[in-house]
């Protein structure tokens, strides 16, 4: 068990290694100037050790955003916690995953130096999104008949609105007028989702500093991910 342990910690380790070594030169290089080399040579590890973890640079770049994810998810259930309501829960967890569209440098610029294209969008677990829905309904807070088309629907809405926040299209007034309209559409009274939208974030007494531009050198990678 002991050995087990140790090459556990040591894979962990190497696997923190790569991420680290890529997230240090996507920062200060752009995409376009890394290879697979370069982010072993940083990371002090073998070539072949990188296929281990990764099959490829796209693959080592989506798990940095799922770090960064991981991180975003704690700060979340950090600030949810001592919410009882069902639907300020929502309102809090909307306007949040709104904020950090705008907000969460380290999110924002990595996916822009790192070239990756898709649908990366940061929001709350998608069971999480769920239960939340059916705990509002149990409570009487939401009028709801299917709470896995609300789900969808919820969802869509706020990748729809993160997207177009990236690309600039639509501003912070937006976050909020997101946020109303679906504890509209979840049966809420629309005197009540503006008073939910108008409660402040909650600002969470154990959540560190947050991790921005890790490894960053300003004015290098800029200029490349254009």
């Amino acid at each position: 068990m002991t050995e087990t342990n140790r090459l556990a910690r040591k894979r962990e380790r190497t696997r923190a290694a790569l991420l680290q070594a890529a997230r240090e030169l996507v920062y200060e290089r752009g995409h376009f100037k890394i290879s697979i080399q370069d982010i072993t040579e940083r990371a002090d590890v073998g070539l072949g050790t990188f296929y281990n973890y990764f099959e490829s640079k796209q693959a080592v770049f989506e798990a940095v955003l799922d770090e960064i994810r991981e991180r975003f998810n704690h700060r979340l259930d950090t600030i949810r916690q001592p919410l009882k309501d069902p639907a300020l829960i929502v309102a809090v967890t909307l306007k949040y995953c709104f904020q950090q569209a705008q907000d969460n440098e380290e999110w924002n610029t990595f996916l822009t130096y790192s070239g990756l294209v898709g649908d990366y969008v940061l929001h709350q677990d998608d069971e999480q999104c769920l239960k939340d829905i059916r705990r509002g309904v149990n409570a009487g807070r939401f009028k709801v008949e299917d709470v896995y088309f609300a789900q969808s629907l919820v969802l869509g809405m706020v990748r729809h609105v993160n997207n177009e926040i990236a690309r600039g299209r639509l501003g912070r007034q937006s976050m909020e007028d997101a946020t109303r309209y679906i504890l509209r559409m979840l049966g809420l009274p629309d005197l009540v989702a503006k008073a939910l939208v108008q409660t402040p974030l909650p600002t969470p007494a154990t959540d560190g500093p947050i991790r921005y531009l890790p490894g960053k050198r300003q004015g290098t990678a800029a200029d490349q991910s254009l």
